[in-house]
């Protein structure tokens, strides 16, 4: 793990900002792919137009109850909180206390002696070298997905023999998308075709889909809701363990992980090098110089797709609302604080998830420099 933190190596190098065309160029293609879905209009074609639909099929199976005058999204407060622990549920047993004490125990004491015992200090923010490294890989992987490569635009036009990676992408391909773009901002874009009433009536749906799917429990029972009432009931006075490191630090680490493996997926396993940097920076002065028009009318009708879900997810929201009314309601009507080992448990289980990847096996295990019998 020391290999992979920060390091005075690392933290000298200079990354440009990547430049504004390149989000400009990835919001064109964006674009390109959701006007010939048009899924606004199918959504519209789908959903009822009054949102009260919902609390309509929620109180027709459970008629005794009385649900707020706001619904709360995804589901009520019982069924987010349940979301919220549905990652650390997959990784330590949140239903038996005494063992989750344990496990808890030995993943803190592997963190400290192996991980932080051996490792420089983090900083709280990455350096803003890096904070752009991180949004140029992520540029760099979303204009990939949509078929353009950065990296081999400029290869192409600056007509470079060497090759900077391979990006699955042709240059007929490419420059087809260039000529698409260039066109786009004359294009006459059509209305977007779902009212706010609706679009909120899907988003809660799809909320819902996804939650049910993450714990893996549809249809709702009333049993089951009870049940995880019960459990948040005993982790309510379940102690915070105390730590060497502080929680922030640890959520910075996990963040920069996180950030280093996308750094890694973009622009190679060299990219926290002088040759790295340099081929970045390359790249980000060959796309500051080109010309493209950002479609100020498109962007509005674009930040409105995005909002949309998966139709797939409204659908199933809206069959797990039709078949759990009794349990919606007292999902819906139960207030559910979240536990004070909560963040505590979401740090460590995103921490787990990162240092997996980096690792190649799972990083709380038991190991020689860790004594359990303390």
């Amino acid at each position: 793990m020391p290999t992979v933190l920060p390091s005075a190596t690392r933290d000298s190098l200079r990354v440009d900002a990547p430049p504004p065309q390149l989000a400009n160029m990835l919001k064109l293609m964006k674009l390109n792919v959701n006007l010939a879905a048009r899924s606004d209009l199918n959504l519209a074609e789908m959903l009822p137009t009054d949102q009260n639909w919902l609390a309509a099929n929620i109180v027709a199976q459970a008629p005794n109850g009385t649900l707020p005058s706001v619904l709360p999204a995804g589901g009520g407060p019982v069924l987010a909180l349940a979301m919220r622990l549905a990652v650390p549920a997959a990784i330590f047993p949140l239903d038996d206390l005494e063992k989750l004490k344990e496990e808890l125990k030995q993943a803190i004491l592997s963190l400290e002696e192996n991980v932080m015992a051996n490792s420089p200090s983090i900083p709280m923010m990455p350096s803003p070298s890096f904070q752009h490294m991180a949004l140029g890989a992520q540029m760099t992987l979303a204009l990939r997905a949509q078929g353009l490569c950065p990296f081999e635009v400029m290869e192409m036009e600056l007509n470079e023999a060497s090759t900077l990676g391979d990006c699955g992408t042709s240059i007929a391909k490419q420059s087809a998308t260039l000529q698409f773009a260039s066109r786009l901002p004359k294009m006459r874009l059509p209305a977007f075709g779902l009212p706010s009433s609706q679009l909120k009536l899907a988003l809660q749906l799809a909320g819902l889909a996804k939650t049910t799917e993450a714990l893996g429990k549809p249809p709702l029972t009333p049993e089951f809701i009870d049940q995880l009432k019960r459990q948040f009931a005993a982790l309510q006075n379940f102690p915070v363990p105390r730590m060497k490191t502080p929680l922030p630090l640890l959520m910075a680490m996990a963040a920069e992980l996180a950030d280093l493996d996308t750094i890694h997926e973009a622009f190679g396993e060299d990219a926290l090098t002088p040759s790295g940097q340099s081929r970045i920076n390359a790249m980000f002065t060959h796309w500051s110089k080109k010309r493209i028009a950002l479609p100020l009318p498109a962007l509005e009708l674009q930040s409105q797709f995005e909002l949309l879900p998966e139709l797939q997810d409204v659908i199933d929201g809206g069959r797990v609302t039709k078949q759990s009314g009794p349990a919606l309601m007292t999902s819906m009507t139960t207030l559910a604080p979240p536990p004070p080992i909560t963040p505590f448990l979401e740090m460590i289980s995103a921490l787990a998830s990162v240092m997996t990847k980096f690792m190649k096996q799972k990083p709380f295990g038991a190991c020689g420099a860790c004594d359990f019998s303390l």
